[in-house]
């Protein structure tokens, strides 16, 4: 069954949420995660609770452990989820990514992200639509590939940046998942700051930017992001590499730091140099089965 923007259903669906976990289905697993945003929620269907096959405890930071609830066959279970196989679940019919269970709770994929997925194609398809060259995107903080895939499925030539290199390996392993190996895909390991920097100096640009920083990371050479103190001057750069021709820029958020409004200001003014500008803050969400919506972050869109 379809759902509009999002995944399929048979693919991927919150389930219930409450007391502070989130219990989802991702294909035919489903896994039952801490969610801070439920910590004030009730459960709405308890008994569906009983169907997980997988359960995160969080222990010290953003560390823990995985436990498999209900037997499964072929399936060897160790410390951490590490020797639990991977799995795949498909974004319509445009790519798939693979899953698998990490040490802080992740599995590959933020299901959120998939209506921004489908906002890319809409705007790739509507730039395309006026110009012969490609268009050209940049993923910054890149992840696993989804808004990578999304976009190039669209027909972009996208520029796909993360500072994991562990992490742009799964991404180009999930554009072979999907039969997009040959696609027009730069797979690059950098500093998302640094690479926006070199990117300007040697005159490039872009008409697409599209970026989920977290609050804290690393860059490979141990480069420290702090959200508070370097979006700012990223989102200058962004609007710096689409001067020429800017046809969306996306910006996603998780960081309790910046309000919905803290962060449209944010954007209109490194952007565009007003506020106000065009740019539309708006909060990401899931539905649930039961029509329940549980927060998921802000989501800042032009145009």
């Amino acid at each position: 069954m379809n759902s509009g923007a999002g995944f399929d259903t048979d693919q991927y669906q919150l389930l219930d949420f409450g007391n502070g976990r989130k219990l989802e289905r991702f294909g035919s697993w489903v896994i039952d995660r801490p969610s801070p945003p439920a910590e004030h929620e009730q459960k709405s269907s308890p008994d569906k609770w009983q169907a997980a096959h997988l359960r995160f405890e969080r222990k010290a930071g953003l560390q823990g452990s995985w436990k498999l609830l209900q037997s499964a066959s072929s399936v060897e279970f160790g410390k951490g989820g590490e020797s639990f196989p991977p799995w795949a679940i498909r974004y319509q019919n445009h790519f798939q990514l693979e899953l698998q269970l990490s040490p802080v709770g992740h599995l590959g994929v933020f299901a959120e992200q998939a209506e921004n997925w489908h906002w890319i194609m809409q705007q790739i398809q509507r730039i395309q639509r006026g110009q012969q060259n490609p268009v050209k995107v940049l993923n910054l903080f890149a992840y696993t590939g989804g808004s990578t895939l999304a976009a190039a499925a669209a027909g972009a030539h996208v520029t796909h940046i993360d500072s994991a290199g562990n992490i742009v390996n799964r991404a180009r392993e999930n554009a072979g998942l999907s039969g997009m190996q040959e696609a027009p895909i730069r797979w690059i390991q950098e500093d998302a700051l640094l690479f926006c920097q070199r990117e300007l100096k040697r005159g490039n640009q872009y008409q697409g930017i599209i970026l989920d920083p977290p609050s804290y990371g690393h860059g490979p050479k141990n480069q420290v992001w702090k959200i508070g103190k370097h979006l700012l001057p990223l989102l200058e750069l962004c609007g710096e590499l689409t001067t020429q021709s800017r046809g969306f820029v996306l910006l996603t958020n998780h960081s309790p730091d910046f309000s919905s409004a803290d962060l449209e200001a944010s954007f209109a003014d490194a952007i565009f140099g007003s506020c106000g500008a065009g740019a539309r803050a708006s909060r990401m969400g899931l539905n649930s089965a039961n029509g329940r919506r549980l927060d998921a972050g802000c989501v800042v869109r032009f145009p």
